[in-house]
């Protein structure tokens, strides 16, 4: 079978590679440019930062619905959690948070305990607090809080119990675990961004599939435990990986299977959906729209519904990075990825870009990484930036940097993202308009929508 043709993208992305599974020093100036970053970067972890620890213990939310219990997902976020703890000489508190209508069980506190317990049992220094209503004047108040009713449920519930808990326990810093959402009641603490988020949805020791982006750019949970745990010091699995699963193994093995044992664990619950909610942000309806995106080999829903947004808001075009995702998968079909999001731009009726196809490109994303800076990257990443292990990799810088190209290639005044993406975008290119994007059920999909009221006008009547 003939091989295709190697083309520009192919060739910068292969030299981008090495650099992408690095270490920035976490000590770094924050004026110093990403290209110096870059070059001083190391591939073994360099040591944590000189930095304040926040006050307390680490806050640790299970959330539940009908009981808590252990996921794979948070089997290595718990562990993840006590590591930075250990490592800051704190100790871990694990709080029971009830998400479901039908407000707090009774044995939620119990469960939170015995959890505590075990892994209090192998040597991680875990406590717990039982459930968040377990304190009388709470019961009424959680309880209440389950029934009422939210903008974004899913979201807001569990901000709003967890800070107030943290408040009442003196913590200043929450993890943040499996469907917790930082909003509006969390964002004056510190928080614990685990970097386990992949994960098998019932077996916590299965490997990556093979379809899936490869670490430092994917978040593989063994790998991040095994980080975690300093079994490796390296950016990614690196190309023999596996090296340290044999001590991870004989390690863990024990305690997962002693919450089975005392059936504590239970299966990754598929995540929730929620209706399209579009915030607008200095865009009049009818103007173009960018959509920069991340070219993933086949684009996701969440993907999809963004685009079916903007195209609400005005003619898209789709700028799409097409570099990256060329050393972030073990096998990346680019024509036929490039092929899907053409098909996508002409369903919308809109049309598309390449990041691949930019002039210049290799002098571009020099100088891009030359002009932005540390604090710029930190800002964007957000509070990973700010862990005691594991902090920036070159491929946060790297990716920013190729984003930037994205949001800034075309010449439409308003860029769409999904919200969770919203703090890189107002970082790059503070001057735009934006619309964000939350959920994924449309009107035609049989489901309602939330638009701006200034849709309501058509853009006629906008003028």
């Amino acid at each position: 079978m003939e091989k295709p043709p190697v083309t520009r993208g192919d060739t910068l992305a292969s030299q981008l590679a090495g650099r992408s599974a690095t270490w920035l020093d976490p000590a770094a100036h924050g004026s110093t440019c990403l290209a110096d970053a870059l070059e001083a970067a190391t591939d073994s972890w360099p040591g944590p930062a000189a930095s304040p620890c926040p006050p307390g213990p680490v806050l640790f939310p299970l959330l539940y619905t009908e009981r808590p219990m252990i996921t794979p997902l948070t089997f290595h976020q718990l562990l993840d959690a006590a590591s930075e703890a250990r490592r800051t000489r704190r100790t871990v508190l694990l709080l029971a948070v009830p998400t479901g209508r039908s407000g707090p069980r009774e044995t939620a506190g119990r469960a939170a305990r015995q959890i505590a317990a075990v892994f209090a049992g192998y040597g991680y220094a875990v406590d717990a607090v039982g459930d968040v209503s377990d304190q009388a004047s709470a019961r009424n108040l959680v309880a209440r809080a389950a029934t009422a009713a939210f903008t974004r449920r899913a979201a807001d519930l569990p901000d709003l119990l967890t800070a107030a808990a943290a408040e009442a326990l003196g913590t200043g810093q929450v993890c943040v675990t499996s469907g917790l959402r930082p909003a509006r009641n969390l964002s004056q603490l510190g928080l614990l961004v685990p970097l386990a988020r992949l994960h098998h949805r019932a077996d916590p020791f299965a490997g990556v599939p093979p379809q899936a982006k490869r670490a430092p750019a994917g978040s593989d949970s063994l790998w991040a435990t095994a980080f975690n745990l300093e079994l490796t010091h390296g950016a990614g699995p690196g190309p023999e990986p596996g090296g340290y699963l044999g001590e991870l193994g004989s390690r863990l093995r024990p305690l997962w299977n002693e919450l089975r044992r005392r059936q504590l664990t239970g299966q990754q619950p598929a995540p929730e959906t929620s209706p399209l909610r579009v915030t607008c942000g200095r865009h009049q309806r009818g103007t173009p729209v960018a959509v920069p995106l991340f070219g993933a080999p086949v684009p996701s829903a969440a993907t999809t519904s963004l685009i079916k947004a903007a195209a609400l808001a005005g003619p898209p075009t789709l700028v799409v990075d097409d570099l990256t995702p060329r050393w972030c998968y073990s096998h990346y079909p680019a024509g036929l990825a490039r092929d899907r999001y053409r098909q996508l731009a002409s369903h919308h009726e809109g049309s598309v870009r390449f990041v691949s196809d930019l002039p210049r490109l290799d002098e571009l994303l020099q100088d891009t990484l030359t002009r932005l800076t540390i604090d710029e990257l930190r800002a964007a990443v957000g509070p990973r930036s700010t862990r005691n292990r594991g902090a920036l990799t070159g491929w946060d810088g790297l990716h920013l940097a190729v984003m930037y190209l994205a949001c800034t290639a075309g010449t439409a005044p308003t860029i769409a993202v999904q919200a969770a993406n919203l703090r890189q975008v107002t970082t790059l290119v503070p001057a735009a308009a934006t619309l964000a994007v939350t959920g994924s059920i449309l009107p035609g999909d049989g489901g309602t929508a939330t638009v701006p009221v200034s849709w309501l006008a058509t853009p006629e009547d906008t003028r």
